[in-house]
């Protein structure tokens, strides 16, 4: 990934990031820091220029994993400290430990889009994000097909998303969502993926898309060539769900988070047990002092070559 973005075009936006998952192994601030490097070598970075906390289900605080991330973007390892799956009172806690250390939260990834748009948690949460001046980057802005054409009821059964906003096959609110979708899909000659994910980039947030196939991303690149009108995200504001995940058990994520780190030990152990041996990595320099002894160490090698 590092090579691919230095050798992109001069003025190119792109931005690299990365996520923390704090797994239930994982208690202490090293942890997260360690977790930068290893990140920093696969990508072949010096710095990651956004570093997500994912999932504040943690038995520590979320203010401990801010505090740990500050401390890694005071050794220049991380640019900007993002937070992930965090309510409104969970951004303002993040912003304030942020701040103790005179850093600020740059993002926060959520579930966004016309599915979970009006209900309370979330608009609470974009209103925290926007009085703090943090960027929202939604990911499923397209419901992972609830909002995309051609979905029928075997399509709709093997969508994740519908246990996770608890959406029933013909739901009378879906179809007149989607309906609205179809008519401005019509007006504009584009996919209704591309127009859902043109309303995610209306409302100011970043749609971080999924795309699977060329298809795919060709429809999510097609939302930046147009922009509906406001009273056009108007009627698809009127029309948008309220399935938030924000209002699930808070069980539910720990579930989660002890199931991957169930996974993540068995994986370790078998890859100590029967991995192959994976040539050393050259490890990233973590301060500016670390950088400048390394290029003096190359230097001196050099001459004796």
């Amino acid at each position: 990934l590092g090579g691919a973005l230095s050798r992109a075009q001069s003025g190119s936006t792109a931005v690299a990031a990365s996520k923390f998952l704090p797994l239930l192994w994982r208690w202490s601030q090293w942890s997260l820091i360690q977790a930068v490097r290893g990140t920093l070598r696969r990508m072949q970075l010096h710095t990651c220029p956004l570093y997500f906390i994912h999932t504040p289900v943690h038995p520590l605080p979320l203010e401990w994993w801010v505090h740990a991330a500050c401390k890694a973007k005071e050794l220049g390892l991380i640019k900007a400290i993002g937070l992930s799956n965090c309510n409104a009172d969970q951004v303002r806690r993040g912003a304030a430990a942020a701040a103790e250390h005179g850093c600020k939260i740059a993002a926060n990834q959520i579930l966004f889009s016309l599915l979970d748009f009006s209900s309370e948690p979330l608009q609470d949460t974009l209103q925290a994000c926007v009085s703090l001046g943090i960027t929202v980057v939604g990911y499923g802005p397209v419901g992972q097909g609830l909002l995309a054409d051609n979905l029928d009821e075997a399509k709709f059964s093997g969508i994740r998303m519908t246990k996770m906003t608890g959406l029933v096959w013909g739901d009378a609110d879906l179809a007149s969502l989607r309906d609205t979708l179809s008519s401005l899909a019509l007006k504009y000659q584009q996919s209704m993926a591309t127009v859902a994910i043109n309303w995610v980039i209306c409302k100011g947030a970043v749609p971080l898309v999924g795309a699977r196939t060329p298809k795919q991303a060709r429809e999510a690149v097609k939302a930046l060539e147009f922009r509906l009108s406001s009273s056009e995200v108007a009627q698809l504001d009127a029309r948008a769900l309220s399935r938030s995940t924000f209002e699930k058990p808070r069980w539910r994520r720990a579930v989660f988070l002890c199931v991957l780190s169930t996974l993540m030990v068995a994986y370790t152990v078998t890859d100590l047990l029967f991995g192959l041996p994976v040539p050393k990595e050259k490890t990233t320099p973590d301060t500016d002092t670390e950088r400048e002894r390394e290029r003096e160490r190359q230097g001196t090698a050099k001459q004796r070559d």
